[in-house]
Order: C-alpha cells, then sequence, then structure tokens
C-alpha cells in the first residue's frame, strides 16, 4: 500500500512538474549581455525611405549618436527586448542618443496589426519605422532578427550585433556609454594668450 501512495505522489508530482513547463514560453531565453568592440567604422548605406510625410535619409543621422534596431512581430526575442530597449532610451544620460527600432512586418498582414498593438499594449515610446516597402531591410542588408546597428554623429555604423541584448542594465549601458567616448573626440581650446 504504501509503495502505491508513493507512486500516485510521484506521478502526481511528475504531472504538476510537466504542466508547470508548459506555461512558460518554450522560446524563452535569457536576454544575453550586450558585448560591444569597436573596430568596426564603415559608412550608412544610401537609402531613402517615405512614410506619409516623412522622409528619411542618412543625413537624418549625422548631429547625434542612433541605436537602430530591426524586428518583426514574429519574432519572440524581439519581442522580448523591446521592453528592454525602451527603457534603455527612457532612462539614458549619457551623450544624446536615440533608440530608432524598425519593424519589417508586411503592411495589411496579421503581424503587422499585432507589432502595433504590442507596442502600445507594452506602452514602448520608441520611435518605431514601418518599413512597408523593405527599404531600410535591404539598405542594411538585414535578413535576421533582431538586429542593430550603432551610427554615430558623423553617419558611420562603429558597431552592429545580432539577438537580443539586456539593454536595460548597467553593464549595457557602461559599454555604450565607453565606445561613445572612446568615439567621440576630445575638444581641445586654443590657449589663451
Amino acid at each position: 500500500m504504501a509503495l502505491v501512495a508513493i507512486a500516485i505522489i510521484l506521478l502526481l508530482s511528475l504531472a504538476i512538474y510537466s504542466l508547470s513547463k508548459l506555461e512558460t514560453k518554450p522560446w524563452a531565453s535569457p536576454l544575453r549581455e550586450l558585448k560591444i568592440q569597436d573596430t568596426l567604422r564603415k559608412k550608412l548605406p544610401q537609402f531613402e525611405y517615405t512614410d506619409g510625410n516623412k522622409v528619411l535619409t542618412p543625413q537624418n543621422f549625422k548631429q547625434k549618436w542612433t541605436l537602430l534596431s530591426f524586428w518583426s512581430y514574429s519574432c519572440p526575442p524581439c519581442l522580448e527586448e523591446m521592453p528592454s530597449l525602451n527603457q534603455l532610451s527612457l532612462s539614458w544620460s549619457g551623450p544624446e542618443m536615440e533608440v530608432v527600432t524598425v519593424n519589417v512586418d508586411e503592411e495589411k498582414s496579421e503581424n503587422f496589426e499585432l507589432a502595433k498593438a504590442f507596442l502600445q499594449d507594452q506602452e514602448i515610446v520608441l520611435p518605431t519605422l514601418f518599413d512597408k516597402q523593405r527599404v531600410l531591410t535591404k539598405a542594411f542588408a538585414v535578413d535576421v532578427f533582431p538586429r542593430h546597428f550603432l551610427v554615430n554623429p558623423e553617419g558611420e555604423i562603429v558597431w552592429e550585433g545580432q539577438g537580443s541584448y539586456k539593454w536595460d542594465s548597467q553593464k549595457s549601458r557602461d559599454q555604450l556609454l565607453r565606445l561613445i567616448e572612446r568615439q567621440t573626440p576630445e575638444i581641445t581650446q586654443d590657449p589663451v594668450e
């Protein structure tokens, strides 16, 4: 009788454990720590993105740092990192930097509508471009998501990364800040005579 009771308890435990695993997202993987190396320096590709009255060209990236992040609603790691990117943007206190996301879902598709709803439901306030004609996706040769590009005020890509990151961690902020500081030329003043 004791063996039957133990067997029942073990089966119930196994069933409860199995059910608890069903509630977790099977694709969920922890966001990775950001690792930035500043060995890259290349000009922005040429493009002209239009959406209604908005026009975006490489010229728009000058005068400030820009973190450009490509994503799709069908990409679970993209959705996982969006709140982290949003938080980075909201709490950034370094040199001027704008975080801009580029959604690549096709217009009039279910994912396009779900992406818009996701941004609203998650209270993501990042500027988001909807690359309906894939102008930016083609110009930046993006074929894997999420994909990120850090652009300096001179319009050069100084870092690119692939995958989902812990953008709002102190370690990530420190790495971004160090890269920006290394890339920013020092202003020297002439001595007063």
